[in-house]
C-alpha cells in the first residue's frame, strides 16, 4: 500500500505542480502604431524647380496654357504665396511671346495662348500682392 501511495503521489505531483504554476502568459503584442507619413512626389510632367526653403514649383505647358503649381518643402501641394506672375517665352526660330499669369484656385495660369511647339526658354517672374518688383524669378529651358 505504501508503494501504491508513493506511486500515486509520484503520478499526481507533476499534475499538481503544473496546475499550481499557471502557464506563462504570452507577452502582449505591442503594436507601435507609427503613423505612416505620406510620401508626396512632384509631378512627372513639366519642369520642377526648387524655390529654396519655400518648396517647389512645377511649370507645365498644358494645351495652350502655362500652368504653375506650388508645393511645400515636403512636396505636398500648397497654396501659392504669390498673387500673379509673368512669363516670357523665347523660341529659337520666332519672336518672343509674353503671358501674364493669374491665380486660378491653387495654381497660376496664363491668360495668353502658348502655341506649340513647347520647346522654349522661359523667364518666369512671380509677384506678391501689392508689390511692383518680382518676388522670385526663374530662367529655364522647357521642357
Amino acid at each position: 500500500m505504501k508503494t501504491m501511495t508513493m506511486l500515486l503521489a509520484s503520478l499526481l505531483l507533476p499534475a499538481v505542480i503544473t496546475a499550481a504554476d499557471p502557464a506563462p502568459k504570452a507577452a502582449p503584442e505591442v503594436k507601435a502604431k507609427a503613423k505612416k507619413e505620406q510620401v508626396y512626389e512632384l509631378p512627372k510632367t513639366g519642369k520642377n524647380l526648387q524655390r529654396g526653403s519655400a518648396g517647389w514649383i512645377n511649370v507645365e505647358a498644358s494645351g495652350t496654357r502655362l500652368i504653375v503649381k506650388f508645393f511645400d518643402a515636403k512636396k505636398k501641394p500648397a497654396i501659392p504665396d504669390v498673387e500673379r506672375g509673368f512669363a516670357r517665352f523665347q523660341f529659337a526660330s520666332k519672336n518672343p511671346e509674353r503671358a501674364p499669369l493669374h491665380r486660378e484656385g491653387e495654381t497660376l495660369v496664363s491668360t495668353a495662348t502658348v502655341r506649340p511647339p513647347h520647346n522654349f526658354l522661359v523667364i518666369l517672374s512671380l509677384f506678391r500682392s501689392g508689390e511692383a518688383e518680382s518676388a522670385e524669378s526663374y530662367t529655364f529651358k522647357y521642357p
